[in-house]
């Protein structure tokens, strides 16, 4: 059975459902953002940003994949990027 937004009515109670990406309003200067798969850090020196970094950790992603829902989780995932993009273009 697929999670939900609430994460009601799954065979198996996750906690990650919808949560691969790393929540992007949460990032700040120096400080990583950090979910079970990804990690981004925007790294500064002053006043502007000196680089960028996503990492990924490989184990967790094929304990991702392996798992029951994890297209579902995958597609919600998805979805609330691409909404979290949309808004920001708005602004």
């Amino acid at each position: 059975m697929p999670c939900d937004m609430e994460g009601v009515l799954m065979e198996r109670e996750t906690t990650c459902c919808g949560n691969m990406f790393p929540d992007l309003d949460r990032l700040e200067d120096n400080q990583p953002v950090r979910v079970r798969v990804f990690e981004v850090l925007l790294e500064s020196k002053g006043i502007g940003l000196s680089g960028r970094r996503i990492t990924a950790d490989p184990e967790q992603w094929k304990r991702c994949v392996a798992c029951e829902q994890y297209r579902s989780c995958y597609d919600l995932s998805m979805a609330k990027l691409l909404l979290f993009l949309a808004v920001r273009q708005v602004e």
